[in-house]
């Protein structure tokens, strides 16, 4: 079942999150396994929102934990939150 993933954490600059998108996603090509969308954006207050479409919620978990959590450790970034909803109903016109 598809999912919407929203990620939210404070502290995140358009540098730190380009740097770790980069990183975590090198040949936007070839995206991660069961990515569908990707959108992220300055959330107002020094915060930084992610809102991603996943084909699953173990896809999205194992590019989580496999990739993206080590790239931000490595790259000195602050804790985020995640959030899958399991998707009712998308338009793409």
């Amino acid at each position: 079942m598809a999912v919407m993933v929203h990620s939210r954490g404070s502290g995140w600059s358009p540098e730190l999150y380009q740097a770790t998108f980069d990183r975590a996603i090198p040949d936007t090509a070839n995206p991660p396994a069961g990515l569908l969308a990707h959108f992220a954006t300055p959330a107002g207050n020094g915060e930084w929102q992610v809102i991603d479409v996943w084909d699953s919620e173990e896809a999205f978990r194992h590019f989580l934990e496999k990739t993206v959590l080590p790239v931000a450790k490595e790259l000195g970034a602050p804790p985020f939150d995640s959030a899958a909803f399991e998707i009712y109903n998308y338009l793409i016109p």
